[in-house]
């Protein structure tokens, strides 16, 4: 194993605040882990693209420039989430519209209505999801799982073998 050394240097006390403030994050162990690290990435770069002085007269600019690029970022990032909210909300609302869709043209039966062996024949009182959609023009995967959902959340939509229809209470 290398033998270690320490290398002293001194430099402004708010410096060495701004560099232990730096440290803190979950990327860097200690004040000296960053500084190894910025050592070792400096000597990287340098050998990979060396300095010129139009390169060093850009740092502002490139400052600047990295700063735009951070607020077009944010920027961005706040705007695709609003689109995703509205999308949200947009099949939000079809599906609403087709729950009352499907509400107003889903057969109806008796609630006290229940398909047994006296009446095993539940496509008397009930269609299936794709007669459903072939009626009101939906996909019949939309109005399959919208019939399911409302088969199960509410009391008023009943189901068997495949067959829904509406209970009337």
């Amino acid at each position: 194993m290398a033998e270690k050394t320490t290398v002293a240097f001194r430099i402004d006390e708010s410096v060495k605040e701004e560099w232990e403030n730096a440290a803190e994050g979950p990327e860097y162990d200690s004040l000296s882990h960053l500084i190894r690290l910025s050592v070792q990435r400096e000597i990287t770069d340098t050998e990979t693209a060396p300095r010129t002085a139009q390169a060093d007269t850009g740092t502002a600019e490139n400052s600047e420039m990295l700063q735009s690029l951070n607020r077009l970022e944010k920027v961005t990032g706040e705007i695709q989430e609003e689109v995703e909210a509205f999308s949200r909300e947009q099949e939000s609302e079809e599906m609403y519209n087709l729950r009352q869709v499907l509400l107003e043209v889903l057969p109806t039966a008796p609630g006290t209505y229940v398909p047994d062996a006296k009446e095993p024949n539940v496509e008397t009182v009930g269609q299936k999801p794709r007669e459903v959609a072939g009626r009101i023009g939906a996909d019949t995967s939309d109005v399959s799982d919208t019939l399911e959902d409302m088969a199960t959340g509410l009391g008023m939509v009943r189901s068997s073998n495949g067959y829904y229809w509406k209970a009337e209470e």
